[in-house]
């Protein structure tokens, strides 16, 4: 058992001076340098005061100046001080909340009264501050109970946990942010924590799936690619995009295996498969030599496999109206949710704000990791990091010392307190790109029987492709209508079309003819419609010239552009 423990610095009634005693600090060698110079030119100056005395001013003016710069340059930057101004802050709270005791003490037959603050301790690291407050069942402590959310804005901080330890009451608040932010080069997967900043990550095991929200323009595509960069070197990651955007362009990029789908028959197939997949590998785990009741796929040296949705209220909206397709993937997706961890199988999604409408509130509480860029409106925050976040102070923050900031959002474990958070910095503008990074990844090749659903698929696929593109190099059949059908429709005369035509013929336009009617094919409308636009810009003077100027444009000669 303890003895002792150390809590911090104790609070004072005098701390709430301390930037007045730091500047005067600074300035006392400048005031002893001019007071000294002062005596030792005293006579002088008694007799010539000036220009001297303008001068000595000057200089406390200036010692005055500098001293208030030193010190403010001291508080903003070194650790030192801002325990210093800390202790300000905390003192300057209690005495104006009326959180301070007032003993009577007799001097010099006179009762005086003084302040007295009550045992508050206070603790300070770089990223994090721990306030305790004494308890005892004193007057105060009530209040001392539930001062997370102002602590939280008192220090510009995170409010993360509260703790009770012996008599006390401990408040532990994240701080400096910022300075936690890594870069892309330091995102990467030990173990099984995927590093996010210095001192958060994402332990895909400990806390299967990852829900990602985020308005437009918050940075929220950013951050997939980020965390694609580490995952797809560590595990198989397939990709759903519906919204057929920024992530369907990696479907050329090797390390994907052709692994990203877009339509939503191919993404509903593709959670149809990893449903298939894990179920096969359960069934290799369970038949392994090396088969322990409650081990993991880790155990068995397996790789993960990641599901990646961006914008999953964009594929349920695609789905809306067919009820059989839509009951059809959310049985796929319970069923990875909630027996995908020990397969080594995770789901990451992101959506605007996950809604009930697109995600029941049942699978949304098994996603066990949060986070959220940019900025949410209060029911986004709710359904972001529900109810153990319903008090938290969500504070929209653009600018940090006047310098534009991007990337930032909160993040948390579910059913835990959010924390502030920075996504990893992009170096995007000195030639960055994701693209030519994901290119340098190795493919890691499927092992074992399980990975046999999606070869099948590729195959299948592959397939299917080689019958399109063989299609498309057919070459096309020619459709065509009836003259009278174009001319109803761009409400033109009959008569001066068949006026134009002749024309067009002597250049070697050639018009299929039938018994009643004159055909033309949609270039030959083309043509038609040029001719007439031309005839109007040149006054309406000669369609022969017309005609002779759009062909001359086209490069056509004797029998080109004939049906």
């Amino acid at each position: 058992m303890k003895l002792f423990t150390y809590r911090g610095k104790r609070v004072r009634v005098f701390h709430r001076k301390l930037k007045g005693i730091t500047w005067f600090i600074w300035w006392f060698p400048f005031l002893l340098a001019i007071s000294y110079y002062s005596y030792l030119h005293l006579e002088e100056l008694k007799v010539h005061p000036l220009p001297q005395a303008y001068f000595l001013g000057a200089g406390l003016l200036f010692s005055l100046i500098l001293s208030w710069f030193i010190n403010r340059v001291c508080y903003r930057k070194m650790l030192f001080f801002q325990k210093l101004n800390s202790l300000r802050i905390l003192s300057r709270f209690l005495l104006e909340n009326n959180l301070y005791l007032v003993k009577k003490v007799r001097r010099e037959n006179k009762i005086i009264e003084k302040i007295a603050l009550p045992q508050v301790y206070i603790k300070q690291s770089r990223y994090k501050i721990e306030v305790s407050f004494i308890l005892e069942g004193n007057k105060f402590q009530d209040r001392f109970l539930n001062l997370g959310a102002t602590l939280e804005v008192m220090f510009n901080g995170d409010f993360r946990n509260k703790t009770f330890d012996n008599r006390f009451i401990k408040y532990e608040i994240a701080i400096n942010r910022i300075d936690s932010r890594i870069t892309i080069d330091e995102v990467k997967v030990k173990g099984s924590k995927l590093q996010l900043m210095k001192d958060i990550s994402w332990d895909y095991i400990e806390e299967p799936h990852l829900l990602i929200g985020g308005g437009t323009g918050g940075g929220k595509t950013v951050v997939l690619m980020t965390i694609i960069y580490a995952l797809a070197k560590i595990g198989f990651v397939d990709i759903c995009d519906p919204k057929n955007s920024d992530l369907a362009g990696l479907k050329k990029i090797p390390v994907f295996h052709s692994r990203v789908y877009t339509s939503k028959e191919d993404i509903i197939n593709c959670f149809k498969e990893n449903v298939e997949f894990m179920e096969k590998r359960y069934e290799q785990m369970s038949s392994s030599s090396k088969f322990q009741a409650g081990k993991n796929f880790t155990h068995y040296d397996m790789k993960p496999k990641f599901i990646l949705v961006d914008e999953w209220a964009a594929l349920m909206a695609k789905i809306d109206r067919d009820y059989s397709q839509q009951s059809e993937l959310m049985e796929y997706l319970s069923q990875l949710v909630l027996e995908g961890r020990q397969a080594g199988v995770f789901i990451i999604f992101a959506m605007q704000r996950p809604d009930g409408e697109f995600i029941k509130t049942a699978l949304r509480d098994n996603f066990m990791k949060r986070l959220s860029v940019g900025h949410l409106e209060s029911t986004g925050y709710d359904m972001m990091f529900g109810d153990a976040n319903k008090t938290k102070e969500f504070k929209k923050l653009d600018e940090i010392n006047g310098v534009k900031v991007v990337g930032r959002g909160y993040i948390a474990s579910s059913g835990n307190l959010a924390g502030e958070f920075y996504s990893p910095y992009i170096p995007l503008d000195q030639g960055f790109s994701f693209y030519d990074e994901y290119a340098k990844i190795p493919i890691m090749e499927f092992e074992g029987q399980e990975f046999s659903v999606f070869e099948e698929y590729l195959e299948e696929k592959k397939s299917k492709e080689k019958i399109k593109v063989d299609e498309q190099l057919q070459e096309p059949e020619i459709i065509h209508r009836p003259l009278k059908e174009f001319a109803e429709e761009y409400d033109l005369k009959m008569q001066t079309l068949r006026k134009i035509i002749p024309y067009m013929e002597e250049h070697g336009i050639s018009f299929k003819r039938t018994d009643s009617a004159i055909l033309i094919e949609p270039f030959q409308e083309k043509l038609l419609l040029e001719t007439i636009t031309q005839f109007e810009e040149d006054g309406r003077k000669s369609y022969p010239k017309a005609i002779e100027a759009i062909v001359s444009h086209h490069g056509l000669g004797q029998g080109q552009g004939q049906a």
